[in-house]
């Protein structure tokens, strides 16, 4: 019999780690922490009966927990859909995340995805490997979590970086930063007004006291933290009924892919006008995903353009918000009416020249400034006289021409 091993990876560079033995109680004042090194040398002193059955945590910082929404119910055609349906949820580079798909949905069409950085996940594995290691899971921590009732968010904060977890529902919910400014309420009565649908309680699993900003008709409830011994039966309880969606695939997931595989040697010979078809249909497949290349392609350069200080993409919604709220400051009354009526008028334009770009954005003296390229002057000018006709604001044409080939122009929106 082997013994069981529990490796909380707590920063997404892979470098700090915590483990336990489920069987051996938990030191609170000494937990086990430190480095890959410190970890082999506790395995050899701990003289524990190989093979180790072993489960990995991963931080939130390196994990995003997402209900997708795709029709039906059968796995295969969602995972065929997953690649389309996360160009509209995850601005980020997809090729550099490691998706998960759960083996089936919530409910129908909604179906519970883990996007895992793909770096981190192979320095993990690589790292376990060298020590002799193969883990049986690999799974986000918060996912081994108790889950929210309905109409409930749960608040967490990892007893080791400080990362606040917050669920928002069975597989879903965000991560928010550690700040030396505002602790994990006072963050969270920020975000809450603009959550649609907005919770009826949130408990805060951390002791701390209600903001006097918080928002009024959602309960405030707190408690005190979990001590060591009572994170690691959370996390082994969690790990156990939560059905955690894992980034491996575990012994007895191989030896199952083993057997079906061999009946499908048996029905191969049956099976030729179905591989001609799946053979169209991965051509097709590949044409489609070098659309949605370019597609991501172009959302990612407006997306720098709009927001150049941030350098990586996690959730574009999210990261777009608080970005904006740094921005627009005592002028959202302005900033927002301005914003919202230039998007208007790019999205009437862009189909008409598929080089149009947004170069910058700023935004000063209640004015919204947007600087733009595009291969069609003439795009340009109708997106300025479609401002002018429709937008309810004060809207200039500040300079334009053409230089190399290429049509620029810059229009100040200032809100009414």
């Amino acid at each position: 019999m082997s013994d069981r091993l529990f490796l909380f990876v707590t920063n997404r560079e892979a470098t700090e780690l915590h483990w336990w033995q489920p069987e051996h109680s938990a030191q609170s004042a000494s937990p086990a922490l430190g480095d890959w090194d410190a970890f082999a040398d506790w395995q050899a002193k701990a003289n524990l009966r190989r093979p180790v059955t072993l489960s990995v945590l991963l931080p939130d910082s390196v994990c995003s927990r997402l209900i997708v929404p795709i029709p039906g119910t059968r796995r295969e055609k969602a995972l065929q859909a997953l690649p389309f349906a996360l160009e509209d949820l995850v601005a980020d580079d997809l090729s550099q995340l490691y998706p998960v798909l759960a083996e089936r949905p919530l409910s129908p069409g909604r179906w519970p995805v883990l996007l895992v950085d793909a770096d981190v996940r192979t320095r993990v594995l690589d790292a376990l490997k060298d020590q002799g290691l193969v883990p049986q899971h690999l799974v986000a921590m918060a996912d081994t979590l108790p889950q929210p009732e309905m109409g409930e968010f749960c608040v967490w904060v990892d007893p080791v970086q400080e990362h606040i977890s917050v669920l928002t529902g069975p597989h879903e919910g965000m991560a928010l930063a550690p700040s030396t400014v505002h602790n994990a309420a006072e963050q969270l009565a920020e975000w809450l007004p603009r959550m649609t649908p907005a919770p009826n309680r949130v408990a805060f699993h951390v002791p701390l006291d209600q903001p006097a900003h918080w928002p009024e008709g959602i309960e405030f409830t707190a408690q005190a933290a979990p001590d060591w011994a009572q994170w690691h039966q959370l996390w082994q309880a969690g790990l156990e009924q939560n059905r955690a969606l894992s980034a491996i695939t575990s012994a007895k997931a191989v030896n199952d892919q083993q057997w079906q595989r061999r009946w499908w040697q048996v029905a191969a010979a049956a099976g030729v006008v179905l591989v001609l078809l799946l053979v169209a249909q991965g051509i097709k497949t590949a044409q489609m995903n070098h659309q949605a290349e370019r597609l991501q392609t172009q959302i990612t350069q407006d997306f720098h353009a709009a927001l150049p200080q941030i350098t990586r993409m996690v959730n574009v919604r999210v990261q777009l918000q608080q970005a904006l709220d740094q921005r627009v400051g005592a002028h959202e009354d302005t900033f927002m009416p301005a914003l919202a009526a230039f998007g208007s008028a790019y999205q009437v334009a862009k189909p008409q020249d598929a080089q149009l770009v947004i170069k910058s954005i700023r935004f000063g003296e209640q004015q919204l400034t947007v600087e733009l390229t595009a291969q069609k002057y003439a795009v340009l000018q109708q997106l300025l006289e479609h401002l002018k006709k429709n937008a309810p604001a004060e809207v200039k044409q500040i300079d334009a021409g053409v230089d190399a080939g290429v049509a620029h122009m810059r229009i100040g929106i200032k809100a009414l």
